[in-house]
């Protein structure tokens, strides 16, 4: 049967579990009915499927852990494998149920997911809109448009060397990592990241806390210049600005000839208040 949460400590256990094997979460309330009909598909599945790890939730007793899963409504069943979530079942759907954890077991079969080197994610570069992106300072001779395709073409800044570059994606996602690629001479040296904030400007990136700061490294260029965020404050992301201070060879021209975004796509969650379906 599934196995019902006990402890903050077990529930960072269950994702330390997901390395090895599938697991599969139901973030439950006792006041919903729809709720009763999951554990009875749960029981019919511990015996169907051996391999994967089934747990309960209440999130009455553990809101914290609900939130942090952006949990908007019961019964919620997500899907972990490698520290991270595969996917997500609203409602008593049991085919849609089995359907992801047939999905979560094939990709566990088969060959991990990697992107720049950076295995269990993927290269989510597609998801930018260009049409809503923009970069100050840039040179127009040399836009931002250039970090986005293949060749020998860069986005260089314009009257001195920062620049503060703005992405939108067209849904929301999972930021685990960014990779830069650049001219050695003109590679920008200091970075700040600001998560879904709009409209940032000059005037602003020393007043506004930053979500990441870099430092890149002529050898982490050399590397690939893959850059691991703190995946913790990259996990809803609509936006990005990256305020670029300075480069490497203290240059007033600072260029980047390749910019992409490594991690998952996720579903819009309202988080302004947990809520049961209604069936």
């Amino acid at each position: 049967m599934a196995i019902n949460v006990e402890s903050t400590n077990q529930f960072v256990e269950i994702l330390r579990e997901s390395a090895s094997k599938l697991i599969a979460v139901d973030f439950y309330s006792t006041t919903c009915p729809p709720c009763l009909i999951v554990d009875r598909i749960f029981e019919q599945l511990v015996n169907q499927y051996p391999t994967v790890a089934f747990y309960k939730v209440d999130i009455g007793r553990f809101p914290e852990e609900a939130a942090q899963c952006r949990i908007t409504a019961t019964p919620t069943i997500q899907f972990f494998r490698n520290g991270r979530m595969l996917s997500e079942v609203r409602g008593a759907d049991q085919k849609k149920i089995v359907e992801a954890i047939e999905s979560g077991l094939a990709e566990g079969n088969g060959e991990s997911k990697s992107a720049h080197g950076v295995i269990g994610h993927s290269d989510v570069t597609s998801m930018v809109v260009k049409k809503e992106s923009d970069c100050l300072n840039q040179n127009d001779d040399h836009p931002l448009e250039n970090v986005f395709t293949e060749g020998d073409s860069v986005l260089e800044s314009d009257v001195d060397e920062q620049m503060i570059i703005h992405v939108s994606f067209r849904k929301p996602i999972k930021l685990h990592s960014i990779m830069l690629k650049a001219p050695l001479d003109k590679a920008p040296k200091n970075i700040r990241l600001f998560a879904n904030s709009i409209a940032i400007g000059f005037d602003d990136v020393d007043g506004i806390e930053a979500t990441q700061s870099i430092e890149m490294s002529e050898s982490m260029y050399k590397n690939g210049g893959v850059v691991n965020l703190r995946y913790v404050r990259f996990q809803n992301i609509f936006s990005l600005s990256i305020f670029v201070e300075d480069n490497l060879d203290g240059d007033d021209v600072t260029a980047i000839s390749q910019l992409a975004f490594i991690g998952t796509a996720v579903d819009i969650a309202n988080m302004s208040e947990i809520r049961q379906d209604e069936h």
